[in-house]
C-alpha cells in the first residue's frame, strides 16, 4: 500500500512542480490537530467478527495527532503532505484471549498535488485538478451517517463508517485523481480512484458527483459510480477460486429460468443450462438534498446552517443479479438528518436516521476471506436487526481551536482486533445496541 501511495504522491508532486511560476515556492504554516476520544459501548454483539468483548459493556479510547504541511509552489500550484499517528486499545482475539493491550499506528494521511487550470481575477477556480492521496467529503451536512459513495460496497451491499477515529470522520481518504469544475452554484467532481481499503484491492473506480446551490437555502446533488470497472487476476469478477473451492461465488441457471447457488437448491429433474459467477463490478447511484430552513425565514435569528434538514440516498448495485440481489429496494439506504438551532449555545446539534432493508447480515467476511462478492448467508432467514441506524451529535467550540464533540449512536461501528484486522461484522447489528463517545480536539 505504501508503495502505491508513494508512486501516486510522486506523480502529484511532479504535476505541481511543473507549474511553478516565477514567484517561487513557499511553505504555509504547519497545521497540527490533536484529539482524544473516550466512550463506552453500552450494548453490542459479543461475537462480532472474532474479538472477545466485555460481558456487558466495553470502553473505547483513542488518541491521535496529525500534521499537514502545505507548499505553495506557485499562484496556481500546491502540494500537501500529511502524517499522523494513533494510540488505541485493541480487543482480545477469540483464538487468544490474552492478546490484548495498547497499539500505536503511524502513517501517511495526505500526499497530493493541486493545480488550478483556470483561475479568474476574483480568485475563483472554474477548473482544477488534484492527484495523489487526499481527503474527500461531498456532503457537508453528514455528521456520522451518509457519505455513501465511498463508504459502501456495491456487491455485497455493505455500509461502512469511521475507522479508528469514531467522531467527525464522515468522509473518505481517496487515492487517485480528481477534476473539479465550478460555474456559479454548479460544482462537478470527476474522480478516478484506486481502491485500497475495500476488496478487490487496487481496483479502479470512476465516479461523477455533481451538486447545485440554489440561492442560500437549497442544495441538490447526485452521483454515479462505475465501481471496480478494472482489476486483475479475477478479483473483481468473482472468479478468484473455482466453484469447488467456494461454491457461493457461482450460481446455476435452470431450464425453467430459476437461479440457484452452485452445489445447492437442486431438485430431481432440474436441468442446468448455464453456470455463472457473481461480480464485484457494478454501479452505484446517489441523490441528496438539503434545505436551510433558517434562511427561508425573513429576518431570521437562526445562524446559517443551524436549522437545516437534509437527505442522502444510495442504490448499491443498479443492476439486479440472481439469488442475492433481486430486490432493488433492499439495496437502497436512506439517511435523513436535521440540524436543531440552539441560538449560540452549541455550534451544532443534529440528529440522523438511516434506513436500509438489506435482508443479509452486515458481515463482509465472504469478500475479505474468500474474495467473493456475495453476502453472508443467513441460512434462509431475513436479517432485520440492523435496518435502522441513528445518531445524536453535538459540537461546541470552547476556545479558539479547541472543540468538544459528543455523540450517541447506533451506527456501522467496527473495531480493530489484535491482528490489526477490522471486524467483518458490525459490533452493533441489533436494535438494542448503542454507544456514546466524546472527542476533545485542538487544532492550530
Amino acid at each position: 500500500m505504501f508503495r502505491k501511495v508513494a508512486t501516486t504522491s510522486a506523480c502529484a508532486l511532479a504535476l505541481s512542480t511543473a507549474a511553478i511560476a516565477q514567484e517561487g515556492p513557499r511553505l504555509e504554516p504547519l497545521r497540527v490537530t490533536a484529539s482524544w476520544e473516550a466512550g463506552q459501548i453500552e450494548s453490542f454483539e459479543k461475537n462480532a467478527g472474532g474479538p472477545v468483548l466485555g460481558k456487558e459493556k466495553q470502553l473505547m479510547s483513542h488518541s491521535g495527532v496529525w500534521f499537514l504541511q502545505e507548499a505553495r509552489l506557485s499562484e496556481r500550484a500546491r502540494a500537501f503532505v500529511g502524517v499522523g499517528g494513533m494510540y488505541f486499545f485493541i480487543l482480545p482475539s477469540a483464538q487468544n484471549q490474552y492478546s490484548f493491550g495498547q497499539r500505536s499506528a503511524f502513517g501517511l494521511t495526505d500526499a497530493h498535488g493541486e493545480y488550478d487550470v483556470i483561475r479568474n481575477d476574483k480568485g475563483e477556480v472554474p477548473l482544477g485538478v488534484k492527484v495523489g492521496v487526499f481527503p474527500y467529503k461531498y456532503n457537508e451536512d453528514a455528521k456520522n451517517l451518509g457519505e455513501y459513495m465511498f463508504r459502501t460496497y456495491t456487491y455485497p451491499n455493505i455500509i461502512t463508517g469511521g475507522g479508528l477515529v469514531v467522531l467527525n470522520s464522515a468522509g473518505a481518504q481517496l487515492n487517485g485523481a480528481a477534476v473539479t469544475t465550478r460555474m456559479g452554484g454548479l460544482k462537478n467532481d470527476v474522480l478516478l480512484t484506486i481502491k485500497t481499503d475495500q476488496v478487490p484491492s487496487a481496483a479502479l473506480s470512476l465516479t461523477d458527483i455533481v451538486s447545485y446551490q440554489i440561492g442560500n437555502f437549497l442544495t441538490v446533488g447526485a452521483g454515479y459510480m462505475f465501481d471496480n470497472f478494472y482489476s486483475t487476476d479475477g478479483l473483481n469478477d468473482g472468479t478468484a477460486s473455482s466453484p469447488g473451492t467456494f461454491p457461493q461465488e457461482y450460481y446455476l441457471t435452470l431450464s425453467d429460468g430459476r437461479h440457484v447457488l452452485y452445489g445447492s437448491g437442486l431438485n430431481p429433474g432440474d436441468v442446468v443450462v448455464d453456470t455463472n459467477h457473481f461480480e464485484f463490478i457494478g454501479q452505484k447511484a446517489m441523490l441528496r438534498a438539503a434545505v436551510d430552513l433558517g434562511n427561508l425565514i425573513p429576518g431570521s435569528l437562526f445562524a446559517p446552517g443551524s436549522f437545516k434538514v437534509y437527505y442522502e440516498g444510495v442504490l448499491m448495485g443498479v443492476e439486479d443479479r440472481p439469488v442475492f440481489y433481486e430486490n432493488r429496494s433492499d439495496r437502497m439506504a436512506h439517511m435523513f438528518g436535521i440540524n436543531v438551532p440552539t441560538f449560540g449555545v452549541l455550534d451544532v446539534l443534529s440528529a440522523e436516521l438511516e434506513y436500509c432493508s438489506n435482508p443479509y447480515a452486515p458481515d463482509m467476511s465472504n469478500a475479505t476471506l474468500y474474495l467473493s462478492p456475495t453476502p453472508k448467508d443467513n441460512q434462509g432467514s431475513a436479517f432485520t436487526g440492523d435496518d435502522v441506524k441513528w445518531t445524536f451529535y453535538a459540537r461546541k467550540t470552547l476556545l479558539p481551536g479547541f472543540s468538544v464533540t459528543a455523540q450517541v449512536a447506533r451506527d456501522h461501528l467496527r473495531l480493530v482486533d489484535y491482528y490489526g484486522h477490522t471486524n467483518d461484522l458490525e459490533v452493533m447489528p441489533n436494535r438494542k445496541n448503542w454507544y456514546w463517545a466524546m472527542q476533545f480536539a485542538y487544532s492550530l
